[in-house]
């Protein structure tokens, strides 16, 4: 087997969720890389937002909620919401230093030992 990376909490994905739970783990004094990771499949920030078609303008989109701890303002409602929310990801990624490693594709989640998980990746197993 190769390498086993420990970590407290592996987050899998990087949409809404995901930079969400990171966020909340670095309030209660996690840090990123040594107690959790975050793993994304996507190659850039956006979660599925950034798979959109282009015709969803920010303007159309019903229902996006802020990301905790920084809102998103100012968007221009005729942008593509591929755009904005990619944008307003990276920002959110970068300013709480979420270190999102990506694309990283989970392939299985398995019993360890002592009652840890195994979270195999396209990327090594933590």
């Amino acid at each position: 087997m190769n390498h086993v990376r420990e970590v407290e909490v592996v987050v899998v994905g990087a949409g809404q969720a995901g930079l969400s739970s990171a966020y909340h783990l670095r309030r209660t004094g996690f840090e990123p890389d040594r107690d959790f990771v975050v793993l994304d499949h996507s190659p850039r920030p956006g979660g599925a937002w950034q798979f959109r078609w282009p015709s969803l303008t920010y303007g159309k989109v019903h229902g996006m909620h802020a990301l905790p701890g920084m809102e998103l303002t100012d968007a221009d409602p005729l942008r593509p919401s591929s755009e904005v929310i990619g944008a307003y990801f990276d920002r959110y990624e970068r300013m709480f230093d979420l270190r999102v490693r990506r694309p990283v594709d989970v392939r299985a989640v398995r019993e360890g030992s002592g009652g840890r998980l195994l979270v195999e990746t396209s990327h090594g197993t933590w």
